[in-house]
């Protein structure tokens, strides 16, 4: 059964696991790479030529590289190189190599050379570079990046230092100020990136990865929901042991924030799928994942419907929830404790700081 709660809870933590992403030569060779061989070897196929006429990277190939595996188009080789996180890239590996993402990634290479689309190419995948697949324990899924320019970066909800905070995250950072469960959110960020969260393994999901400017939506149903159904499926999957529960011990489920009807039907309908058949009769399975949903956090639904995302709590109840799995709970905020400090220090305190270290150096 799916655990949805509305009642607050309690608890708190810091997790900073800050991923260094990779650089994307090493994903570009490796692309290549296996475009070429994928060729090489479907060449040899059609001519019937002897595996000696084989160059010994392709040799090599036929044992090491499942063929279905290799994207099976530049478009779909050009997008995956900006997914630099090994762990996704491994897991996601049939899917990629699928007819629907070959489509789909001839769609957006099509709307890059003739429409203006965000985010940039190269912070597609952000949210899954920024957190390893095994360090994921809160999933909050968004729809579509901000259309307007310099906002999204690949982060649901969140954007770029010294951006205009959004509508919606300004009420997400309102509702973290009145939580009373949060002791250490006193004040409004002046910010709205939200890198830290990642850090600590919450996954910024948005349902659809690109979108056009201006144009909300306009990258729906191109293919990106099947690629982010499949991400939600994998990490069920990898958080759950032969007896249902998560993780090792029974620990380390995952934790959803389910903001509106449209990220609330995704993901629940995907946990039914994959939690119920995966183990035997479905009264014997204990689900070890908690979902907690509410309306959306933009002003138009914020305190609507019978769960109205103002006066939730739902971070505080994810941290409770991470409790209860043997997790650590979150640190919401969004300034790492140093840079908080400095952002604090009185101007004239700093003058004065500055001129020692001056008087110091002579």
């Amino acid at each position: 059964m799916i655990t949805s709660f509305f009642k607050p809870k309690r608890s708190k933590r810091l997790l900073n696991n800050d991923t260094n992403v990779t650089t994307t030569t090493l994903a570009n060779a490796n692309i290549s790479n296996r475009l070429r061989i994928n060729d090489e070897i479907t060449a040899n196929k059609s001519a019937s030529r002897k595996d000696e006429d084989l160059s010994p990277l392709a040799k090599h190939a036929k044992v090491t590289f499942d063929h279905s595996s290799i994207p099976s188009s530049k478009q779909a080789a050009d997008i995956l190189t900006n997914l630099t996180e090994e762990s996704w890239r491994d897991a996601l590996t049939s899917h990629v190599a699928s007819p629907s993402f070959t489509k789909l990634a001839k769609f957006v290479a099509s709307e890059r050379s003739n429409k203006t689309v965000y985010p940039p190419q190269c912070d597609t995948f952000s949210a899954l570079n920024f957190v390893p697949m095994h360090n994921v324990k809160v999933v909050i899924v968004g729809q579509d990046p901000y259309h307007q320019p310099n906002q999204g970066h690949g982060l649901a909800f969140s954007v770029r230092k010294g951006k205009v905070i959004p509508p919606s995250l300004r009420n997400i950072y309102k509702e973290l100020m009145n939580d009373d469960q949060i002791s250490n959110f006193q004040e409004k960020p002046t910010h709205g990136y939200l890198k830290r969260w990642a850090q600590q393994g919450v996954l910024m999901l948005n349902t659809v990865l690109t979108v056009r400017r201006n144009e909300p939506n306009s990258h729906a149903k191109k293919g990106w929901e099947n690629f982010t159904d499949e991400i939600i499926r994998i990490l069920l999957s990898s958080h759950q042991n032969k007896d249902g529960e998560g993780g090792e011990g029974g620990k380390g489920g995952i934790v959803f924030l389910l903001w509106g009807k449209p990220a609330g039907k995704k993901a629940e309908s995907i946990i039914k799928q994959v939690v119920k058949p995966s183990f035997g009769q479905p009264e014997n399975v204990k689900n070890p994942h908690v979902v907690i949903c509410s309306s959306h956090p933009s002003p138009l639904g914020a305190m609507k419907t019978n769960t109205p995302f103002l006066g939730s709590r739902c971070f505080s109840r994810a941290n409770e929830a991470l409790v209860q799995m043997g997790l650590d709970a979150v640190d919401w905020c969004v300034d790492d404790p140093a840079e908080k400090n400095v952002a604090n220090v009185n101007p004239l305190t700093k003058s004065v700081e500055k001129v020692a270290v001056e008087i110091s150096d002579v």
